[in-house]
């Protein structure tokens, strides 16, 4: 019995063993393929010692087998001492039954022991399991309205797309993602509560509903002379040492806080979670936006532009997603070079992408990345109309629904379409890191009209 418990119980502390090899991932090819060969060795000599215990316990049984030949000999021959005797032969028959046991259990053992070899030997010919970085694109909904949009109806018309009995807006947008299971991110400009009033909080509630990202977006603009004055005879812009400037790019810190605050009292008032996203109107932003990001628990800036028109001074060069010191993302409007490695203002990933050899475009972007690049689309809720010749939007026709809907059910299952929030969870578990981080006094001058 002693025998047999060792034997379990070396086998218990070998099966442990191998659990562990199997389920923990070691940080380098080299430190895996030293420890397989390592425990291949450890499990070759245990199947030795098993090998030469198995010999000794046959050579045991022989001598047991000799002895029991000899002992039923005399039996035969000798009359006296038979009742000693036959106890010795039974004896010899329980140990031998005993021996054959150990036997079965050991070799059965080594058996085991042989498999996990060969187990192990196979994962070291293949190597480890290389883990590919996932491949995120956030598809970024501006939600705006304002000029062209028709006098009155300009939500229905630039938000919803709506034209008669037939529409190509938001609402259309969430539905071919949800017919691919996706989500996408709609950026709401807030300020146009001054402009629209409730009609703008229904349209924050009609996207969340639908389980899509609502996040933050300013036009300062929209807010007219009459508005400004109620604003600014109001106890809270008085407390606040906020001042009036629709140019983002000239908020102090003061003034970009007011509206960070403001714009959460909105989404508080449509009874939506709070936005983590944010992109400035005419990707307007500077150093206090960014700090006032921070200081309203928002995480993700979607505002770098190298193709800005003239409307940022800061220039990081073509860049992909990286930090601020405050621990802000930035991941800047994408642009993908061509083929030859050239850059131009018309490779920017937005709605002329659905058209062309999209997986090809993708892949130039995500090729040689030395961490998780994240690629953002840029559209518009209107981004389903046309103008006309003068200048109004209206619906032509469903072709460009229809273009967005093959690009969504065409690309390759190897590109991740993420939300926002969905984003944040890969930045939480460090899966997606900046390329780099920067101080916000890189953004200090971007102040001008």
């Amino acid at each position: 019995m002693n025998k047999l418990f060792a034997v379990v119980f070396s086998m218990i502390i070998i099966g442990a063993s191998l659990s562990g090899c199997m389920s923990e991932s070691d940080d380098t090819t080299d430190a895996s393929e030293t420890t397989q060969e390592l425990q291949i060795g450890d499990l070759e000599n245990q199947a030795l010692l098993y090998q030469y215990e198995i010999n000794d316990l046959s050579k045991s049984l022989n001598r047991s087998n000799e002895n029991l030949t000899i002992l039923s000999e005399l039996l035969d021959n000798v009359s006296n001492n038979r009742d000693y005797l036959i106890l010795q032969i039974q004896e010899n028959i329980s140990r031998i039954q005993s021996l054959d046991t150990q036997i079965e259990q050991l070799v059965l053992q080594v058996s085991e022991l042989y498999l996990a070899i060969e187990e192990l030997e196979t994962q070291l010919q293949e190597g480890p399991e290389i883990q590919i970085p996932p491949k995120l694109l956030v598809i970024t909904v501006d939600v705006e309205a304002g000029n062209n949009c028709g006098v009155g109806i300009e939500i229905q018309t630039c938000m919803y797309g709506a034209f008669g009995n037939q529409s190509a807006g938001i609402v259309e947008m969430m539905d071919i993602a949800d017919e691919t299971g996706v989500k996408i991110s709609f950026f709401v400009d807030v300020m146009e509560i001054y402009a629209y009033g409730d009609k703008l909080i229904q349209v924050l509630q009609d996207i969340d509903s639908r389980g899509h990202d609502v996040q933050l977006h300013f036009h300062p603009s929209m807010i007219n002379s009459t508005n400004w004055e109620i604003i600014q005879n109001s106890e809270e812009w008085n407390d606040s040492g906020a001042t009036r400037d629709t140019y983002m790019t000239c908020w102090d810190q003061n003034t970009a806080d007011f509206w960070f605050s403001k714009a959460m009292e909105i989404f508080d008032e449509a009874n939506i979670t709070r936005p983590i996203a944010y992109r400035s109107g005419a990707y307007r932003y500077c150093d206090t936006i960014i700090q006032a990001m921070a200081n309203a628990n928002m995480t993700q800036s979607y505002n770098y532009n190298i193709f800005s028109s003239g409307r940022q001074n800061f220039t990081a060069g073509y860049s992909h997603n990286f930090q601020w010191e405050n621990e802000v993302f930035e991941f800047p409007i994408t642009y993908v070079k061509d083929a030859d490695g050239g850059l131009r203002i018309s490779s920017r990933i937005d709605e002329s992408t659905w058209t062309l050899p999209v997986n090809d475009t993708f892949e130039r972007y995500y090729e040689n990345q030395s961490s998780t690049r994240v690629m953002t689309m840029i559209l518009h809720s209107f981004s389903f109309l046309d103008k006309d010749e003068s200048g109004e939007y209206y619906l032509k026709d469903q072709s460009k629904v229809d273009q967005f809907r093959l690009f969504m059910l065409n690309l390759s299952s190897e590109y991740n379409i993420v939300s926002s929030s969905q984003l944040q969870a890969y930045i939480d578990d460090g899966s997606v890191k900046g390329e780099f981080k920067l101080p916000l006094r890189f953004l200090e001058n971007e102040c001008h009209r």
